[in-house]
Formats: C-alpha cells, structure tokens, sequence
C-alpha cells in the first residue's frame, strides 16, 4: 500500500469511528505515519480528502456491481435478481467491508459531510437505483422506481442494524426472508 493509499485507509477508519468533524489532518496523518506535506500533496484540504475517500468507497462498490453483472449473464430475470440480492448481502458480511458501512453511516448522520458529498451522494444513488431498474424493468408486477427505491431504504436498513448489532444478529436468516419477500411480491 503506497502512503496515499495509507492515509486515505486511516481517513475511512477515523472518519467511521469519530466523524468527520473529529477527525483532524493532524490525527490522519499519525495514524497513517505519514506526514502532513505528503498528505496535502495529495489533498487539497479535508474536505478534498473526504472526497476522494468516498470516490474510492464507490469504486468498491462499483466493483461489487460489476461482479454481479458478469455472473449475471445468460440467467433468468429472477435468478439475476436473486443474484444481486446475494452478492449486496455478501459484501455487507464481508468484516472489511464494515468500516465502509460506517463511514457510509457517518456521512449520513453529519450534515458537513452530506454537504460536501451531495454530488457523489446523489450520483451514487442513481447507480443503485439503475442497478435495479435494469431488472425490475423485465417484471410485469414491477413499479420498477418505487420498488427501487423500496429496496435501496430496505437495504440500508438492515445494515444499519447489522453494523450496530452483535455477533447474534440473524444476518444469512434476514437475506433469506428479505428474498422470498421481493420473490412473492413481485410474483417470481
């Protein structure tokens, strides 16, 4: 890992643990063991750090979309819906993941940061509504832009409880009933 890489990682982790405003270039750059001239090499300011860390979080998620567009291919539509449900709760299991989970949550909570985000906020948004709509637009029962957005709220829902909750949270249970729910509504 090269040292942007080191202080963008100690940014995602102070940002999800102690919030954006909390969080000093003074306390990433200790935790990164990098120094601020290195940091502001790469980096406007804050703000353009927290930026480029929530660009990179799209990245990864986009990577997940990608994933599931390329095992998706030749299945029926209720496999691939299927599918894209299994591989959002895979990656919302995965423990490395959850420190993404976080600052996704902090950056929800924090007014600043939806601020400074609300164009990536949005366009990443978009990506997973589109990400739905490819499929729900093949299912007659579909409202493919209210169902979308059902989804998406539903989603984040579980992993707001899944990111607070303890070790016994019933996650693989959830994804199972969360499927067979979406199946039986949309008549699959």
């Amino acid at each position: 890992m090269d040292k942007k890489q080191q202080a963008m990682q100690a940014a995602i982790e102070l940002f999800a643990t102690q919030g954006y405003e909390k969080t000093s270039i003074a306390q990433v750059c200790e935790a990164a063991n990098v120094s601020k001239g290195l940091v502001f090499h790469h980096f406007k300011n804050k703000d353009d750090l927290l930026r480029q860390v929530f660009v990179r979080m799209a990245e990864i998620i986009s990577e997940v979309g990608s994933n599931v567009d390329a095992s998706n291919q030749g299945l029926s539509v209720k496999d691939r819906l299927i599918n894209l449900f299994e591989h959002i709760f895979v990656s919302m299991a995965d423990p490395k993941q959850k420190l993404f989970y976080q600052f996704d949550y902090q950056v929800k909570c924090q007014p600043s940061m939806r601020l400074i985000l609300q164009d990536l906020l949005d366009e990443r948004y978009q990506l997973m509504m589109a990400s739905f709509e490819v499929i729900l637009t093949e299912i007659p029962t579909a409202n493919y832009p209210v169902d979308s957005h059902m989804l998406i709220a539903e989603i984040d829902g579980i992993a707001l409880n899944y990111l607070f909750a303890g070790e016994d949270y019933p996650l693989e249970q959830i994804k199972q009933r969360f499927i067979n729910k979406y199946l039986l509504l949309l008549g699959l």
